[in-house]
């Protein structure tokens, strides 16, 4: 069997520091990263729950200024419960404080105090008293937040000055065979095993999967399946059963802005749930949005040719038994 994709060793463009991703929008998300690490003192990640927020802030943590001091996550609702010795800590590094879609009003309060007070210092030039960049994440896009007056606008204008927008993995699903196929050789690696990749109907399977738990799902995943594979290859078989699928429009970010929204019917819920046939729905999809190009499909289902020729040459098979 040949190989299911080409991982980021052959590519080494398709990594920046904690994270990979070949898509276009990774790509975009990587120039914007390389342009402002290195004069970055307080920035906000925005992106669903599971996305890699706190993988793209150590990434911007190791390209900027602070890179060879502390990186500190910290919840933000907890940061002013041991605010002197979390300073201490990050002094001279990266404080990234997350889920500030969770702060109180008088937080937000507090943390505006912080933030002036970390302007004083800067402008005292007494930088190695206070961390030296501050980032920020959150679940629920930081507009959403002040439209639904979850947060001063005050606030919310001091953490937007740079903003890195983190992908939901169903956006950039070019990027799926890179990360299972990386996932699964480094659980490999730590079970002692050679783990090659994946099966292409495996393959085909997680790229059917809407992943509502984005990355960390897929970690999840491909984690139970690697303790399972007897083999180099992780076969169908071999993957747990996958959760449900959100509804249309209820991501876990909208949902977590307004709990009370209506759920609709999901489209073509009454389609055939064989997954087989799911499989080749899928690569008949990608084929169509390809305008019949095989090599141009196999590039955007991140296989090679001769797997998605395998994949048609099945499906064919299936219909002369029938």
């Amino acid at each position: 069997m040949d190989a299911a994709v080409t991982t980021s060793t052959d590519h080494p463009e398709w990594t920046l520091g904690f994270l990979n991703g070949r898509s276009a929008v990774m790509q975009r998300l990587f120039s914007q990263m390389r342009s402002t690490a290195t004069h970055l003192r307080i920035a906000t990640l925005e992106g669903e729950s599971g996305t890699g927020k706190t993988a793209a802030a150590r990434t911007l943590h190791a390209l900027g200024p602070a890179a060879g001091h502390a990186f500190l996550p910290c919840p933000a609702t907890q940061f002013f419960e041991q605010l002197p010795a979390i300073i201490r800590e990050a002094r001279d590094g990266t404080l990234l404080l997350t889920h500030i879609e969770a702060l109180s009003s008088p937080q937000q309060m507090r943390l505006i105090e912080f933030l002036q007070w970390l302007d004083h210092q800067h402008a005292r030039h007494l930088p190695d008293s206070a961390p030296r960049q501050v980032f920020f994440s959150s679940s629920v896009p930081v507009r959403r937040l002040v439209s639904s007056a979850t947060l001063r606008i005050d606030l919310a204008n001091r953490l937007t000055v740079i903003r890195f927008l983190i992908p939901p993995l169903r956006e950039r699903r070019e990027d799926i065979p890179l990360l299972a196929t990386e996932l699964a050789q480094g659980f490999g690696a730590t079970q002692g095993r050679i783990i090659r990749g994946l099966h292409p109907q495996t393959l085909a399977r997680l790229l059917a999967h809407r992943w509502p738990d984005n990355i960390r799902e897929l970690e999840t995943v491909i984690h139970a399946a690697a303790l399972s594979c007897q083999g180099q290859w992780i076969r169908p078989i071999d993957i747990p059963p996958l959760g449900p699928d959100p509804l249309p429009g209820t991501e876990s970010a909208t949902s977590a802005a307004n709990p009370q929204a209506t759920h609709r019917p999901t489209a073509g819920a009454d389609e055939d749930p064989n997954l087989d046939h799911a499989i080749q729905r899928h690569v008949h999809r990608v084929l169509e949005r390809a305008e019949g190009n095989k090599l141009r499909a196999a590039r955007m289902l991140g296989i090679s040719r001769s797997t998605l020729y395998r994949l048609l040459d099945a499906e064919e098979a299936a219909h002369e038994e029938a």
